[in-house]
């Protein structure tokens, strides 16, 4: 039987790395507003939504567009992360067993000067390792982190999120 096993731990990201975190929080943020609006239109057209794989394919078309160039500059296995979770999202409001409404856009607080957004990198082909006390995020680098415990297994995902203004990153791993 497979169990699944999340860790919590600090991060302490260079500004470099921390304004690329903030803009890839945005990224993703736009990403699931772009989709949701993207279904919402459809819906309202024919009664139809997109799914994970209709989602996917849109996010590639629209990349070569100049509006959507900071699409290109995010990670696209976080992309597509985006799109299965808004996917999970609709179908829960939708099932009879559950008791969820239909997801909504996600707003941004910088009036408030607040950044959290949040991003999930998946560990396609190991390309989320810790290695002499620091983590590699796909297109952030190396990000030093503080481990308070060891790992179980291989890493599964990384969400990476501001969380009481400080850095944080919760590893997935299946044992």
């Amino acid at each position: 039987m497979k169990k699944t096993l999340r860790y919590n731990y600090r991060l302490n990201p260079t500004p470099e790395q921390e304004a690329k975190l903030v803009e890839f929080g945005a990224t993703a943020r736009g990403i699931w507003n772009l989709l949701l609006s993207e279904n919402m239109r459809r819906y309202g057209f024919d009664k139809t939504f997109l799914f994970y794989n209709d989602m996917a394919s849109l996010l590639k078309e629209i990349k070569p567009f100049e509006e959507f160039t900071w699409i290109k500059s995010f990670d696209s296995a976080a992309a597509q992360q985006v799109a299965r979770d808004l996917e999970t999202a609709m179908k829960n409001a939708f099932s009879k067993g559950r008791l969820q409404r239909f997801p909504k856009h996600k707003i941004s607080y910088k009036k408030k000067k607040l950044h959290n957004d949040s991003f999930r990198a998946v560990n396609n082909s190991n390309c989320i390792r810790i290695e002499n006390g620091t983590i590699s995020i796909p297109k952030v680098g190396k990000v030093p982190i503080i481990l308070h415990r060891e790992l179980a297994s291989k890493i599964k995902t990384v969400t990476v999120q501001f969380r009481h203004g400080k850095w944080e990153c919760s590893i997935t791993q299946e044992v």
